[in-house]
């Protein structure tokens, strides 16, 4: 019997959501291309060994899919009322 291609993958740890977090906020909308492509050898190779660990344990294919959680109190997505 064979494995199924999308075999359940093990949950990422806080240090790991962290990490795509940051890499997130750093570059933007593009940042799952700018992360694949860094993962593929291109510049800018600014992922560091957290994200290089994503890439050999969840790959690609799983950031394709991979969805940041909401932030709770995210100043940009609820901004403050004026008093």
């Amino acid at each position: 019997m064979s494995a199924k291609h999308h075999d359940k993958l093990p949950p990422l740890d806080p240090q790991e959501e962290a990490a795509l977090q940051d890499y997130a906020a750093r570059h933007g909308r593009s940042w799952k291309r700018i992360l694949n492509r860094a993962w593929m050898g291109e510049a800018p190779c600014d992922d560091g060994q957290v994200l290089r660990k994503l890439r050999n344990t969840h790959g690609p294919t799983w950031l394709d899919r991979y969805r940041l959680p909401k932030r709770p109190g995210d100043p940009k997505r609820f901004p403050a009322e004026d008093p």
